[in-house]
């Protein structure tokens, strides 16, 4: 239940973050002029942490094996947990080999059964560069389809409300 609401979390961050554009520690909201700074988004309980947002489409039956070593490499630290990552449902991936790729050049399109598997990094060239070897390395496709977009995401203060009857420990459903 914990995991499901940070991954909840992850998953909603990254999607709004595809609305923006951001410059320094600035963001610029979609449909807006004027940018605003992390400092003018800081609640007492989260504050805005720069990150650069990683998803890979991954097929059903490696994705532990490419998670396993991302995380031997790159934890994937959110907050006071690790190995945090969303994983899609599967889909249905599909490409057409073109001449020069091992494969060969085919006609007709492959399909095959995939998994995107999104999740958050600081946003640091070096963690990013072993964050795209670690999945390169592990992938079994020549070209693994990795899209890395510049974002912004909460991170807890330390500073939660222990009373809050929302929060999953306080409830009586555990």
């Amino acid at each position: 239940m914990k995991a499901i609401v940070i991954i909840t979390m992850l998953a909603v961050i990254a999607t709004s973050a595809s609305s923006c554009s951001t410059e320094g520690d600035r963001l610029t909201p979609a449909g807006t002029a004027s940018a605003v700074s992390t400092d003018d988004i800081k609640g007492e309980s989260f504050q805005l942490e720069r990150v650069y947002l990683v998803s890979v489409n991954i097929p059903d039956e490696d994705v532990t094996r490419v998670l396993d070593s991302l995380t031997s490499v790159v934890p994937l630290v959110y907050g006071k947990y690790d190995r945090v990552a969303f994983r899609s449902a599967s889909g249905v991936e599909q490409f057409r080999p073109l001449s020069g790729s091992r494969a060969g050049a085919q006609e007709e399109l492959s399909e095959y059964e995939t998994v995107r598997v999104s999740f958050s990094i600081p946003q640091d060239p070096e963690t990013l560069r072993k964050t795209i070897d670690a999945i390169r390395n592990s992938h079994p496709y020549e070209e693994p389809v990795i899209n890395v977009q510049e974002g912004w995401t909460s991170r807890a203060t330390g500073k939660e409300d222990e009373t809050n009857p929302n929060r999953w420990w306080n409830r009586d459903d555990n």
